[in-house]
This record gives C-alpha cells, sequence and structure tokens, in this order.
C-alpha cells in the first residue's frame, strides 16, 4: 500500500505570487515591499508526528526540519516557497489572500518527488507575538 486515505489529515497552504509594494498614508509607494501570497488552500496528506530518523535519511543529515508531509498525490503543488497551516487555520487579508504571518510552517527545502509519491520537509516557524 502506498498511501491509505485514513491517514490523511488536513491543513492548508498558499504559494508564493508575487512582491506587494507597500503603501504610506497617502498611498504612495515607500519603495519597500512585502511577500504576496495566494488564498490558502486546503489539501489532505499524510503528516508525520515530528522528526526521526527515517525522514532524516530521505533528505539527508544536516537539513534542520521538523515534520514531513507526504502523499501520493503528484499534483500536490507545494514547493519551496509555500507557507503551511496544520494547528491553526489560515488569517486572511482584506484582499481576500493570506497572512504569512499567520503560518504554522514554512517549506525547508525543495519537495522530494519520486515515481509516485511526494515528500516535503516543514518547519515550524514561530509567529509575531512569541505564539
Amino acid at each position: 500500500m502506498r498511501s491509505l486515505k485514513r491517514n490523511e489529515q488536513p491543513f492548508w497552504y498558499a504559494q508564493y505570487k508575487d512582491r506587494v509594494p507597500i503603501l504610506d498614508s497617502d498611498g504612495y509607494e515607500t519603495g519597500d515591499y512585502e511577500t504576496g501570497y495566494s488564498a490558502p488552500v486546503s489539501f489532505y496528506a499524510n503528516i508525520s508526528a515530528g522528526r526521526g530518523d527515517a525522514q532524516n535519511e530521505v533528505f539527508g543529515k544536516e537539513l534542520d526540519f521538523t515534520r514531513t508531509i507526504s502523499t501520493t498525490d503528484m499534483t500536490c503543488p507545494i514547493n519551496e516557497h509555500s507557507l503551511i497551516w496544520i494547528e491553526t487555520e489560515p488569517v486572511l487579508k482584506p484582499d481576500g489572500t493570506a497572512d504569512p504571518d499567520s503560518a504554522d510552517y514554512t517549506v525547508a527545502t525543495k519537495p522530494a518527488r519520486s515515481l509516485n509519491s511526494i515528500m516535503v520537509a516543514i518547519k515550524w516557524r514561530q509567529k509575531n507575538g512569541g505564539i
């Protein structure tokens, strides 16, 4: 068996979209940019409980990651620039896109794709406010 549906858990991901200019109080560009992400999308996959030796071997000995996501859905669009929400729901900005500060995890490295599966190493990120 490659993957069991009953082991899949729901989570959210958002893709990097572009750089968004920051505007001042008069509506003029300040010259600074913030990272823009797409609207969050729900997805189901197997999420590991924590870091272990078996997962460590897949990505190498030196990579620092917290958990892994594995799926046999080869259409999974998660890449090294994606944000992940597992423990919480994503917070949306007024325009409907994801607030990057609310994400639980970032992708640690480029996902490992094989013939029949995809494995993604994710790293827990401390949110603003120390939560």
